[in-house]
């Protein structure tokens, strides 16, 4: 501490200085001065100091972080704030799937401090003609990965703020496609999960219902499953009927006596399926069936898939009332087999015509309108 003094000799402040050896070994000299007491020059001083280390980490920071590329830190986001979330096993399918299979598949090599708005909106335009909740989905993401690395002031701003989605189709639950059925039908056998997926197909049972699945819901003697206990009033207690070529899954599945209680257990410990457990098993099914049809792996993840990606475990579901529609199945039948609660739900589904019940009901009327001139031609010659 110095007391400073004018050429009178009369006290005009103080003054303290603090030396700080730097990383060259060098010392930084810090002066705070003041006019009004020896407690503000010390503020100061303290302050002086506290702002020197700041700036010192801030430049350490960016010395290291100036290099880090997006994948990187997409990777640490994703591990610190979705992997041990408090959300369903579902979401972190989601964001684990965009995050890896997305957003650094495709930005990932770019450094992060160099990321431009015009970069995101090339990202984003990749989605044109997808499903408009997928692409929504992906700019979600985006967007809160570099807002995180905005509040850590990696970046001066969020790149992917305004950009806008490309022309996009509004999405709603689909029934499979052909193509998608069939490479469906030729994984169930190789795969462990194979008769899960094929009730969820000829069944129509939600996830839920098929983690709660037990052996007292099927007659196996009337080829009938009964669901014990669903999410809905009007889904407990529904009867569906079991076609032959799942009688005959379940059947062989029973006999391999994983569990005396739940129909579909984990794939280890044989114990009841949790919401993890059928999501894993989902996106092991799914992973196979991408295999066998032409992706590969690279480093354990699937490279150019030709799964759809809105192809999800409800879509079965929706394709069972799809079916129930092509097989001429009563609405009011379908509705309950589905175990909706109001029947417009279910016509909903039905709106969707599909080409063999379009082609069916079509030979319907041709049918009919030649009974109806035959009818007219034959009263007409009687009178």
């Amino acid at each position: 501490m110095y007391e400073l003094y004018d050429k009178n000799g009369n006290q005009i402040g103080y003054r303290m200085t603090k030396r700080i050896k730097n990383e060259d070994g060098k010392y930084d000299v810090l002066t705070a001065r003041s006019k009004t007491s020896e407690k503000d020059c010390r503020k100061k001083l303290d302050d002086m100091v506290k702002e020197y280390y700041q700036l010192q980490e801030k430049k350490k920071s960016g010395g290291v972080f100036s290099k880090m590329k997006l994948k990187d830190y997409a990777d640490n986001w994703y591990h610190l704030n979705i992997e041990k979330a408090n959300c369903t096993q579902k979401n972190k399918y989601m964001y684990k799937n965009i995050v890896y299979n997305h957003i650094i598949e495709h930005l990932g090599l770019i450094k992060l401090c160099n990321l431009t708005e015009d970069d995101c909106q090339r990202f984003i335009n990749e989605y044109a003609g997808w499903s408009k909740t997928f692409a929504s989905k992906v700019r979600m993401v985006l967007r809160r990965i570099l807002t995180k690395a905005e509040k850590q002031e990696l970046i001066k701003t969020n790149v992917a703020k305004d950009i806008v989605l490309p022309t996009v189709y509004e999405n709603k639950h689909r029934p499979i496609t052909d193509d998608e059925r069939r490479m469906i039908l030729e994984t169930i056998p190789k795969h462990y999960a194979g008769t899960m997926v094929l009730t969820m197909l000829c069944c129509g049972l939600r996830p839920i219902e098929i983690r709660r699945m037990k052996w007292d819901w099927i007659d196996f003697d009337n080829a009938i499953l009964t669901v014990g206990k669903s999410k809905t009033e009007a889904g407990t207690g529904r009867k569906i009927p079991i076609p032959p070529v799942l009688l005959d899954a379940l059947k062989e599945h029973k006999a391999k006596g994983l569990n005396n209680e739940y129909v579909f257990v984990k794939y280890e410990k044989h114990t009841r399926m949790d919401d993890n457990a059928f999501y894993q098993s989902w996106k092991n099914f799914v992973k196979e069936m991408d295999l066998a049809n032409g992706a590969h792996l690279y480093r354990n993840q699937v490279k150019n898939s030709i799964i759809a990606p809105d192809f999800e475990p409800y879509l079965l579901r929706h394709t069972f009332c799809t079916d129930c529609q092509a097989a001429g199945v009563p609405i009011n039948v379908a509705k309950e087999w589905m175990g909706h609660s109001d029947i417009s739900v279910t016509a909903k589904i039905y709106t969707h015509m599909v080409d063999e019940v379009f082609e069916q009901n079509r030979m319907r009327m041709a049918q009919y309108a030649v009974t109806k001139s035959q009818q007219v031609e034959s009263s007409i010659a009687t009178n």
